[in-house]
């Protein structure tokens, strides 16, 4: 229950650290999606079904916090935390956030999420397909996997720490 207890608040965390502080870091309109990151974690930790329902109640709450297209983020989510699955490896799961295969999961998760997102997201807007795939997908993307570098060296030095 405490688990449960701890995603709930990181997850408030990062909602009010992405709508208040993200948009200040913003490249071009482009900002990095920590919420993503953070279902990778658990889809990683956890496996694929948690990883997939954490992602659909993260991407609920983001829809609900800021209001935007609700459902979009729900279902986002539940796909990137769906796909991250699969790079869940049961024997270790806490050495997989330690090694490239967490920026992976991350980066194909992220395109994922950001194809089905943006794809939505910006139907009918004066927007070029080159720059939905370039900017707002890659470049969104390409962000994501650079912050995931954060939890990534985290848990790099943890395991280090662990093995000496």
């Amino acid at each position: 229950m405490m688990k449960y207890a701890r995603y709930v608040l990181i997850v408030i965390v990062l909602l009010v650290i992405q709508s208040t502080i993200i948009p200040f870091i913003s490249l071009a309109g482009v900002t990095p999606d920590l919420l993503l990151i953070y279902v990778v974690i658990i889809s990683l930790r956890e496996g694929q079904i948690p990883g997939t329902v954490g992602g659909f109640l993260i991407g609920l709450a983001s829809d609900l916090s800021t209001g935007d297209f609700i459902g979009l983020g729900a279902l986002t989510k539940t796909i990137a935390g769906f796909v991250a699955g699969f790079f869940f490896n049961e024997s270790s799961p806490a050495q997989t956030l330690s090694t490239y295969t967490f920026l992976l999961a991350v980066g194909i998760a992220g395109i994922a999420h950001n194809m089905i997102h943006f794809g939505f997201l910006l139907q009918g807007l004066p927007v070029s397909v080159s720059e939905i795939i370039f900017k707002f997908i890659i470049g969104t993307t390409i962000y994501t996997v650079i912050v995931s570098l954060l939890p990534f060296f985290h848990y790099a030095s943890k395991s280090k720490s662990v093995h000496t």
